[in-house]
């Protein structure tokens, strides 16, 4: 089991009872949004900043996107990925792990083997810096995909 220690400090993830997601089927994506323009798919730290900037550019009038989140790696949801990429031909695969040699290069060269035929622009990639984990929350920051790294991504595959 992995769990990005960012997790523990966020406001969100806190509260006396866990919510009904404590316990989840293992290889089952949860689909947090709806969309129509681009699929993200994602885990762990960087599903909160995805959302927000997905429901940040919905009220601005910018694209639609679907946002995924895998909640298990081994096994992963390809199903529900498939489906969602070969609903809006776009996807992004956001990790936070480092941009090479992780789960996120894994499952974006799946999406590009059996999707490609529905896709409308390469698949892109949205990770930290390929840098040691800093320890210190302002060293996480600088590393780790924030909020604005997922709008100008959203932004930049829809207008390939």
């Amino acid at each position: 089991f992995l769990e990005h220690k960012h997790l523990y400090r966020q406001t969100y993830n806190k509260g006396q009872y866990p919510g009904p997601n404590f316990m989840i089927p293992f290889g089952k994506a949860n689909t947090l949004r709806e969309g129509t323009d681009v699929t993200l798919v994602t885990y762990g730290a960087t599903v909160q900043r995805a959302l927000v900037a997905a429901k940040q550019l919905a009220e601005e009038g910018g694209p639609s996107v679907e946002v995924i989140d895998l909640r298990t790696l081994s096994p992963w949801d390809k199903e529900a990925v498939f489906t969602s990429v070969k609903k809006t031909g776009r996807v992004i695969v956001a990790t936070e792990d480092s941009l090479s040699w992780g789960y996120g290069a894994e499952i974006a060269a799946a999406i590009a083997d059996e999707c490609f035929a529905w896709l409308d622009a390469p698949v892109k990639r949205v990770a930290s810096q390929d840098v040691f984990v800093g320890y210190a929350p302002s060293l996480e920051d600088a590393t780790l995909p924030q909020v604005e790294t997922f709008r100008q991504a959203y932004l930049d595959i829809v207008a390939f």
